[in-house]
């Protein structure tokens, strides 16, 4: 993924930071060393601890123990996930949150609520084991101590975004058990755009806030939250609309081919006419590669008589079966950002299918079936 670190794997899982998370750990260690408030009449945050190195130093490792907690919450999403089988390729720390990247996310309305309950569930548990140990280091160490209000804040907080996170707006985890308790009672996709629209609704309300207080975080999640409901309502949309199309049913199968001795001036020459912009690379009836306009691009004008197909194809080539689900090719472009895919049958190149074949099936399907 661009823009983020990779720090290890949980169970199987890369845990990922992004670049934006270095931003944000500042900002709350920061925001929390300045705040010195009560709740439950108990000290909350760090503003009011002195000497101010140790404020600091404690406000900026409670920023630490947050985001780990958040990246639990998002763990605990993706182990129920991996119970029923759906593969986590990651997850992400942005600065806004956690994000769990999944192959998919289950139809099955009480499967759904499950993984969707099981986030919260997590920092329930963080919050209430940070309030008990904050009660055993009271009674040692005392109320005042910097070391109890940090696991007074740290349980408050996990709390919080258990609260917040169980509201029933998409597509947070409360707008997730909505929609499963919709898809009980009607279509999915009706269901998802209900939660989608909720989620919307919440997502507007967050983004005017956050402009009347001028809340620069406030505003960013809204924005986030209303672009990612857009996007969950549009995709289960497509995969409904394409649902029972196979990959054969919308690839092209005369397929034109180019050999690696090809010369990209040749190639130039060719995508001009065929108005084609990808072409896989064969060698022996043997696919070898890819060669798209991107590729030929990035090679300067005056070389491309003497550089050759071969020279700049993207060889790491992914591909897809006839018998496939076209909603498979859709995920597979949208994850690896590419606009085709060879098909492959028996070992044997038999058809291509672009995005624009994917969009026209879209469209189509989409006509016929309202």
């Amino acid at each position: 993924m661009e823009n983020s670190i990779q720090l290890g794997r949980v169970m199987g899982i890369p845990i990922r930071l992004h670049v934006t998370f270095l931003l944000i750990i500042p900002w709350v260690a920061y925001l929390f060393g300045s705040v010195s408030a009560t709740v439950f009449g108990k000290l909350y945050g760090f503003g009011a601890v002195e000497p101010p190195l140790v404020r600091w130093i404690y406000s900026l490792l409670f920023a630490v123990l947050l985001f780990i907690c958040v990246g639990l919450h998002e763990l605990g999403h993706s182990y129920v996930a991996k119970r029923y089988g759906i593969e986590i390729r990651s997850i992400t720390l942005y600065f806004f949150g956690g994000v769990a990247s999944m192959e998919e996310i289950p139809r099955n309305p009480s499967m759904e609520l499950r993984m969707a309950i099981a986030g919260p569930a997590v920092s329930a548990a963080l919050g209430v084991m940070s309030i008990l140990l904050y009660t055993q280091s009271e009674s040692i160490l005392g109320e005042g101590h910097p070391f109890s209000i940090l696991l007074w804040t740290l349980g408050i907080m996990n709390i919080i975004l258990m609260i917040f996170n169980l509201i029933p707006a998409f597509p947070m985890d409360g707008g997730r058990v909505l929609r499963a308790w919709f898809s009980t009672r009607m279509p999915y996709v009706v269901a998802t755009k209900n939660a989608a629209a909720l989620g919307k609704i919440f997502a507007v309300f967050l983004i005017f806030l956050g402009l009347f207080t001028l809340n620069f975080l406030t505003l960013i999640i809204g924005i986030f939250l209303y672009i990612a409901a857009s996007e969950e309502d549009r995709s289960t949309t497509i995969e409904d609309s394409l649902r029972g199309i196979k990959v054969r049913h919308i690839m092209s199968k005369d397929v034109r081919v180019v050999p690696p001795e090809m010369t990209l001036a040749e190639l130039m020459r060719l995508m001009f006419y065929e108005k084609h912009r990808g072409y896989p690379v064969m060698v022996n009836d043997e696919l070898v590669g890819i060669v798209t306009i991107t590729d030929l691009q990035r090679v300067p004008e005056h070389l491309r008589e003497t550089t050759r197909v071969g020279d700049v194809m993207t060889r790491n080539i992914y591909v897809i079966g006839p018998d496939d689900e076209a909603t498979a090719a859709i995920k597979i472009m949208g994850d690896k950002k590419i606009r085709r895919l060879p098909v492959i049958e028996d070992g044997r190149l038999v058809g291509i299918i672009s995005r624009e074949d994917l969009l026209r099936a879209i469209e189509l399907c989409s006509d016929v079936r309202l």
